[in-house]
């Protein structure tokens, strides 16, 4: 597996203002800006966050039919996280600790023993599981929009790409050429 960074595609390089032509992988496969189709599955709160994602990254022509996967993956991870909040919200983000044991009482008459289950209330705080699970769906949903580019700080350095004014002299000259 190789180190270092992941590589970002030439199109968000382009999008930055980074891309040198010097280091533009000539063979990679060709594929048009274009938004990707909604997978089957989605429904829901996933659904409207990969809509809502797809028209935001279609405005910055950075994603293709093909980012279908990337996007249905970040829009599942919003669900869960919604989800999980709700669950938050009802149960809280702690909760006490507790423990059964069991212990042998003597019957009164002497007779036998019975054994009885007893619930001790801990007073350390623990933390509920649903929190640890909260956090790590946010940071997949971040680690997602930062790998589009569609974080403020991965945003703002992005650059708008104007369309070169044609020369028509150069125009000439490669039609003249073919």
């Amino acid at each position: 597996m190789a180190g270092g960074r992941p590589r970002q595609p030439d199109s968000l390089k382009n999008a930055k203002g980074t891309l040198q032509p010097s280091r533009v992988n000539q063979l990679q496969p060709k594929v048009l800006p274009g938004m990707p189709e909604i997978p089957a599955g989605l429904v829901g709160t996933a659904k409207r966050k990969f809509i809502e994602l797809a028209k935001e990254l279609s405005q910055m022509k950075v994603v293709t039919p093909h980012d279908t996967h990337v996007l249905e993956q970040i829009a599942k991870e919003f669900d869960l996280f919604k989800q999980l909040e709700k669950i938050l919200k009802k149960d809280g983000l702690f909760y006490h600790g507790t423990r059964t044991e069991k212990q042998t009482v003597d019957d009164p008459d002497g007779v036998k023993e019975r054994v009885v289950k007893v619930t001790i209330l801990e007073s350390k705080l623990k933390t509920h599981p649903a929190l640890t699970a909260r956090n790590q769906a946010w940071t997949n949903i971040m680690k997602g929009l930062q790998e589009c580019g569609l974080t403020p700080s991965t945003r703002s350095k992005l650059k708008i790409v104007k369309k070169e004014d044609s020369n028509p002299f150069s125009d000439f000259l490669k039609s003249s050429i073919s």
